[in-house]
């Protein structure tokens, strides 16, 4: 089978110039390159999920029986002998309860062309009737690669109210980017929920990444990232966030006019007609606020 992301890292083998702090992900010093490559695990799809089973404590034949599916059948699956079918690999995750940002991954490397995942190009193409349909939001919004979240445009209310998120001029070298931009002094101060929102993005794009994106650019974007907030990105990205995290979508944006955090939820997805190559997020204020802790 091809190869996928994993949740859990291989220690760190480098060799530094300084003391700087021990991280668990592979991240190495390469010659006749500057900063660091943050070399992440990948074995086969196989050894993945069968290690997710291994961590949830289920046996071989109680996940066969939840995937519907025979234990010979999945003993194949899970050594790489033999391909599910899409039926059959959707069951499988469903039945690891993996969230439906990583099934589609799977869904991506194992059957190229169902759920296809690009990292995208720079500069975009993105053509004046998307612009016009992203400014039509009332709300930030932006078009975004996924899944490295370079950011490719963003509307007028973006622009607003995170002037410092904008995307970078077409004749820049490379776009600018969310995770990067997430370790900012200056995302610091205008997300009240600043670590929340940090731990879900870097994780994302450290599992979604690695077989996707190429490796040059998550060094790029990683390496940038640790250069904006070394102790604040090594804690980020080695920690394990909980489903709650991830799944949680409150964004606590700073209003530039009156300077308090106002509740915000956001949506990821995907233009499917016609079909668009970025994704397209969007910032709507919540309607009814909820109280939360100072």
């Amino acid at each position: 089978m091809h190869s996928a992301a994993a949740t859990s890292l291989p220690h760190a083998t480098r060799q530094p110039t300084a003391p700087r702090p021990q991280l668990a992900p592979a991240v190495r010093e390469r010659p006749g390159q500057d900063g660091l490559s943050w070399v992440l695990d990948r074995p086969e799809i196989g050894i993945y999920l069968r290690r997710r089973r291994e961590a949830l404590g289920i046996s071989q034949e109680a996940l066969a029986l939840a995937a519907a599916t025979t234990v010979s059948s999945l003993r194949k699956w899970e050594a790489g002998l033999r391909n599910p079918s899409i039926e059959g690999l959707i069951a499988w995750c469903r039945a690891l309860d993996l969230p439906d940002w990583t099934v589609r991954k799977v869904i991506s490397i194992v059957f190229d062309g169902i759920d296809t995942l690009q990292a995208g190009s720079w500069p975009p193409a993105i053509s004046e009737d998307d612009r016009d349909h992203l400014d039509d939001f009332r709300s930030p919004a932006y078009y975004l690669s996924f899944p490295q979240l370079d950011v490719l445009a963003a509307n007028r209310a973006a622009l607003r109210w995170v002037p410092s998120l904008a995307p970078a001029q077409i004749s820049a070298p490379r776009p600018s980017n969310i995770v990067e931009w997430i370790m900012s002094a200056d995302a610091r101060t205008r997300i009240g929920n600043w670590e929340t929102v940090a731990t879900r993005l870097v994780y994302l794009l450290r599992v979604m990444g690695p077989g996707i994106v190429p490796q040059h650019r998550m060094d790029e974007i990683f390496n940038t990232a640790y250069a904006l907030a070394p102790k604040h990105f090594t804690r980020i990205f080695c920690a394990s966030p909980s489903k709650t995290v991830m799944n949680d979508d409150l964004v606590l944006l700073r209003d530039p006019l009156t300077n308090q955090h106002v509740q915000y939820t956001y949506r990821l997805s995907r233009p499917n007609q016609p079909l668009r190559p970025h994704e397209q997020l969007n910032l709507v204020r919540r309607s009814n606020p909820v109280g939360l802790l100072a």
